[in-house]
């Protein structure tokens, strides 16, 4: 009780402990990132030692530069959810399967042999300086599963628990169509994932959401 309390310290307000736990997610899951891109750009230099896992319908989808606006909102649109007023125990149920998610993907990073070569592009527009900066910072080497998609759909399932606590009917599914399905497809259109690698995101999601919960079973309720 006293640790829930701690939690969720709010202080005129502003709820300090979700903010200080969300930082916390965040932190780890970047540094868990980029150690792993960097591990990897050494570990798979050879295109010869790698898995092909793209389809021929991943060959179909065109690069699309705009969306790589839409890729850059993953990580704020993961904030929304815990703007909202919910139990504490399904916020940390939520933070939990967003640090397991990270946490298990990276693992699976480090052991794959799974790397995107990036086709070469002409293109001075805004939107191609974008792209540009995204490459930079994601270099195609920590691809399945996708944390976009898992991620993303931890987002809709606390949305979804939300509308029933909060009795709100529209909110949630729209944000989820209006924000997080494009997200996810951005991850496509950008050629930063594979097909592949959206349903590997989905069963990580769906995995770390019950593992969390079985970590959190003896909370109480009202917490």
């Amino acid at each position: 009780m006293q640790l829930a309390l701690l939690l969720d310290y709010n202080y005129r307000g502003i709820r300090l402990g979700r903010i200080a736990i969300g930082s916390g997610v965040a932190i780890v899951q970047i540094l868990l990132y980029q150690v792993t891109m960097i591990f990897n750009m050494q570990r798979l230099s050879d295109p010869q030692q790698l898995w092909n896992i793209s389809s021929p319908l991943d060959a179909m989808i065109p690069l699309v530069p705009e969306s790589a606006w839409i890729y850059f909102l993953y990580i704020p649109s993961l904030i929304i959810p815990a703007l909202l007023d919910i139990p504490m125990q399904r916020f940390l149920r939520y933070a939990l399967s967003l640090a397991l998610a990270a946490s298990l993907s990276s693992i699976l990073f480090a052991l794959l042999p799974l790397r995107l070569f990036f086709e070469p592009y002409q293109c001075l527009e805004l939107s191609c300086i974008a792209l540009d900066v995204l490459r930079s910072a994601d270099a195609g080497v920590n691809i399945l599963p996708s944390l976009h998609a898992s991620q993303c759909l931890l987002a809709c399932i606390i949305l979804f628990h939300t509308r029933a606590h909060l009795a709100i009917k529209s909110v949630p599914w729209l944000l989820a169509l209006t924000l997080y399905l494009p997200i996810v497809l951005s991850t496509l259109l950008t050629k930063q994932h594979l097909i592949i690698d959206l349903p590997a995101g989905f069963l990580m999601a769906i995995f770390c959401w019950f593992l969390a919960g079985k970590m959190l079973e003896r909370l109480p309720n009202e917490y």
